[in-house]
């Protein structure tokens, strides 16, 4: 009966240790913003945008968006809407413009000073665009991009 307490004592142990290593993992993970999210985000909406669809289908759907990317985004449609039903918004909030680069964007070669922000310029148009990541669940989503949540924070 003691060596079948001294066996479960020692498999408890070595599986407490492997979830500790699993959690620092996970948190060192975490820690470091994967840029390339803001990037395939963005240019997705380009591509959506090519393809002429509707902006607000898109972000409601989007999976690598926060909720709270896209309760800011329908309110702001929302609000413009309201005040302006002919122009609404009158240009696009996620490029912070009217236009936006056809052939969508690449990861400018400088870092923000804020880590969590990517900065992404146009390829076939002089353009930049900064986009806020946040880590949520393990995974890094859109939080904020153009005009939508850049300042309040």
């Amino acid at each position: 009966m003691k060596k079948i307490w001294l066996l479960f004592l020692v498999s408890a142990l070595f599986s407490c240790g492997n979830s500790i290593e699993t959690k620092k993992e996970n948190t060192a993970r975490e820690s470091e913003v994967d840029r390339k999210i803001a990037l395939e985000v963005l240019n997705d909406y380009v591509a959506s945008c090519n393809a002429l669809e509707d902006p607000e289908k898109w972000v409601s759907t989007n999976p690598l968006l926060t909720a709270d990317f896209k309760s800011a985004y329908q309110k702001m449609i929302k609000d413009a809407r309201e005040e302006d039903p002919e122009l609404g918004l009158g240009f696009d909030p996620i490029f912070n413009a009217q236009d936006y680069p056809d052939k969508g964007f690449t990861i400018a070669s400088g870092k923000s000073s804020d880590d969590s922000v990517v900065v992404l310029e146009g390829i076939d148009m002089k353009m930049t665009v900064k986009v806020r990541l946040k880590a949520v669940n393990g995974k890094w989503l859109v939080d904020g991009a153009g005009v939508i949540r850049m300042d309040d924070k």
